[in-house]
C-alpha cells in the first residue's frame, strides 16, 4: 500500500503549514516547468523573428503539443489544489492523449534532427559530438517520461503517488526549455548543458525536501523515481556518445 500524505490536524503546531504547502508546490512546480518552456522557446518558437526563417511543420506541431502537455499539466495541478477532483479526472483521457502525441513528435522531431540543423545553416559534421548527446540524452528523457506515465496512470486512484509521477514525467522532457534558457541574458552565457544539469539536479532535489518537509520521509516514488529520471535521462547522453550503438543511430538519422 502505498499511504496517503500524512494529514495534519488543526491542533497540531505547524499543521496548517504543512497543508499549505501541500497544496500549493505542486501547482507551484507546474506553474515553474511551464516557466521555463516559455522562456526556453520564447524567441525560436512562440514569438520567432521573421528573421530566423519559418519553423518546419513537424516543429510546430511537436512545440504545440509538448506545450499543451504542460499547460494541461499546470491546470490538472491547480484544479487538485482547488478541490475540483471530478474536473481533473475528466481531463484524464485527454492528458493520455497528449502524452502520446508528445511521444510521436518528440521521436518524429529527433529523427529530422540532423536535417533540421542542416537547414539552419549548422554544421552537423563539426556539432556531432552535441548532435549525439541530445539525441541519446532526449531517447533516455522520452524512456522515462513513458515509465513514470505508465505508472502514474496505474496508480491514479493513489493521489499522493499519482501527483508525484506526473511532476517526474514532466521533469524528465523539462531539459530542451533548460538548455535553450542559457541564451537569456539572464544567464550571462553559462554553458547550456549545466544549467540543464543544474537544473534537472535543483529539481529533484525541491521534490525531495518537500517530501522531507511534508512527510518527514522521501516517498516511496520520489525515493525510486528521483534518481532513475536522472539516471535514465543523463547517463546515455555522456556514455553512449562514440559507442558501437552510436555509430548505429547516427547512421539512421544522418
Amino acid at each position: 500500500m502505498y499511504p496517503p500524505d500524512r494529514l495534519t490536524a488543526p491542533n497540531v503546531p505547524g499543521a496548517a503549514t504543512v497543508s499549505v504547502r501541500r497544496t500549493v508546490f505542486f501547482p507551484a512546480m507546474a506553474l515553474l516547468l511551464l516557466a521555463a518552456v516559455f522562456g526556453g522557446f520564447w524567441n525560436t518558437f512562440f514569438f520567432r523573428s521573421a528573421a530566423e526563417g519559418p519553423l518546419a511543420l513537424h516543429l510546430h506541431v511537436h512545440g504545440f503539443v509538448v506545450t499543451t502537455w504542460f499547460v494541461l499539466f499546470a491546470t490538472q495541478s491547480l484544479l487538485v489544489a482547488n478541490g475540483r477532483i471530478a474536473l481533473h479526472r475528466r481531463l484524464g483521457a485527454l492528458g493520455a492523449a497528449i502524452a502520446l502525441c508528445v511521444v510521436v513528435t518528440s521521436m518524429i522531431t529527433l529523427a529530422q534532427l540532423v536535417d533540421s540543423w542542416r537547414v539552419q545553416g549548422i554544421d552537423v559534421e563539426a556539432q556531432r559530438p552535441l548532435l549525439s548527446l541530445i539525441i541519446w540524452g532526449d531517447l533516455g528523457a522520452l524512456t522515462a517520461y513513458v515509465v513514470f506515465l505508465v505508472r502514474g496512470l496505474l496508480l491514479r486512484q493513489r493521489a499522493d503517488a499519482h501527483r508525484r509521477l506526473m511532476l517526474l514525467a514532466s521533469l524528465a522532457i523539462i531539459s530542451p526549455a533548460l538548455i535553450r534558457l542559457a541564451d537569456l541574458p539572464l544567464f550571462g552565457g553559462v554553458d547550456g548543458v549545466l544549467i540543464t544539469i543544474g537544473g534537472l539536479l535543483a529539481l529533484a532535489i525541491v521534490l525531495v525536501v518537500y517530501d522531507l518537509v511534508t512527510l518527514r520521509r522521501i516517498h516511496r516514488e520520489t525515493l525510486w523515481g528521483a534518481p532513475f529520471f536522472l539516471v535514465v535521462h543523463l547517463a546515455p547522453a555522456f556514455l553512449m556518445p562514440g559507442t558501437a550503438a552510436d555509430t548505429w543511430l547516427m547512421g539512421l538519422v544522418w
